[in-house]
């Protein structure tokens, strides 16, 4: 699973309250967690480069599930940030910032920092800002503290919010716009009680193709086959209306399939070790059920 930019700007938001920790991520990072990294100097090391007994512990945010960071296995766990939804949960801190009405964990994290009196600076005050814009699907699922915290961060960077919508929702490169017209080809449309569901089968960007989807259909599921893992990565996405909990369908499909699942009501995801097509299935069978 690749580091999005919420996940690197709440790390590195993190890492400059503690000076003398070590920023490490997976060894993957979306194309907006790239380009928020290169424009305000984030250095991140990956995971399993570090050794444990270097270190008090690990401070994990955006996630609390060993099935999207199974190298946390080995380190004790200092705190956990996180906002999405309990299915998929098995992490455990005796420090646990847990939010799962927050649109993202930018969000939680700035809250903390003023609690604590603690200065933010011009350029962690930017990457939250593109974090808070980021993972709150451009306030599809935002709410009243939301609006607050942005305009708060802006005015502590000085930026307008086209640059910031910049690194949030970056211009795809044409080889990854090649690969989503691609998925899109291949969708298939069932249709479900009164919902309208779509699948398809990716090389990558199934999270991109998921979330164009769902905003035509009612729910998206895109599966694509990750061969040196050798299990099946879905995403989920749902239209605003849609009432199925998607993060609940994702964890059935994941832990009923070898695997794992969660995530949010609209933007959920699992690992299956099976093959797309059977996950797809699975998807649908499941999503029956919720109707």
């Amino acid at each position: 699973m690749k580091a999005d930019v919420d996940a690197i700007a709440s790390s590195f938001a993190l890492s400059k309250i503690f000076p003398n920790s070590v920023l490490c991520s997976l060894d993957e990072m979306n194309l907006g967690a790239k380009l928020l990294s290169e424009k305000a100097g984030i250095k991140t090391e990956p995971i399993e480069n570090l050794n444990p007994k270097n270190f008090d512990g690990l401070i994990i945010t955006d996630t609390s599930s060993y099935t999207l960071l199974p190298e946390a296995k080995k380190w004790k766990i200092a705190c956990i940030v996180d906002h999405h939804r309990k299915e998929g949960r098995d992490m455990n801190s005796d420090c646990m910032a847990i939010d799962e009405e927050s649109p993202s964990c930018a969000e939680i994290i700035t809250k903390l920092i003023k609690e604590q009196g603690l200065e933010i600076t011009k350029d962690m005050a930017f990457a939250l800002a593109v974090a808070v814009i980021a993972d709150g699907a451009r306030f599809k699922s935002a709410r009243k503290e939301t609006f607050a915290t942005l305009s708060y961060l802006m005015g502590l960077c000085h930026a307008e919010y086209n640059e910031l919508l910049y690194y949030a929702e970056p211009p795809q490169e044409i080889e990854g716009r090649m690969e989503i017209l691609k998925t899109l080809k291949k969708t298939e449309i069932i249709t479900c009680g009164t919902y309208l569901v779509v699948t398809s089968i990716a090389e990558n960007k199934e999270s991109d193709a998921a979330s164009i989807l769902a905003d035509i259909a009612d729910a998206a599921f895109i599966a694509s086959w990750k061969k040196d893992k050798k299990e099946t990565r879905v995403s989920a996405r749902g239209n605003k209306t849609l009432p199925i909990k998607l993060n609940e369908i994702m964890k059935q499909v994941g832990t009923s399939l070898g695997g794992d699942g969660g995530g949010h009501y609209k933007a959920a995801g699992a690992s299956c070790k099976a093959k797309p097509k059977e996950v797809l299935e699975k998807c649908i069978d499941v999503f029956m059920t919720k109707l």
